[in-house]
């Protein structure tokens, strides 16, 4: 992927090569859409990523390879190490899995995350195999 210089703000159509867990995971994140936190007065970032690895047993081959809509906070992309590689179109896969967050914020029961792209990754992966979070 090219090296391209970073923009000064975070902007919805942006891509950026980020931090995998592991050799065999190199993600890209698409911001998609960027909402205003009702309380907290900070952003919320709405994005997609592919490039993935991630064990999904109900999978043909058994791997996700990419997530349509995580929400995330600044703090996500401060922490995932990005690297900016150019823009594109929001993808509208992430449609569906932000009307569904955006039910469940709206009636406070969703948040969003905070943590590096490699921990949300693997967060999604233990929730999906059901391994506990704090099970090494």
């Amino acid at each position: 992927m090219p090296h391209l210089p970073a923009p000064t703000a975070y902007a919805v159509g942006q891509l950026w090569a980020c931090k995998g867990r592991h050799n065999d995971e190199q993600p890209t994140l698409l911001i998609n859409r960027i909402d205003q936190h009702p309380l907290g007065g900070g952003n919320i970032y709405h994005v997609s990523f592919d490039g993935l690895k991630i064990r999904h047993p109900g999978l043909p081959g058994g791997y996700m390879t990419r997530l349509a809509h995580a929400p995330v906070t600044a703090q996500t992309l401060e922490r995932s190490q990005l690297r900016f590689v150019g823009e594109r179109q929001p993808d509208p896969a992430y449609l569906q899995g932000y009307a569904q967050w955006r039910e469940a914020f709206d009636a406070g029961q969703a948040g969003s995350f905070g943590v590096s792209a490699p921990t949300l990754l693997e967060i999604v992966e233990r929730r999906i195999n059901g391994t506990p979070l704090d099970q090494p």
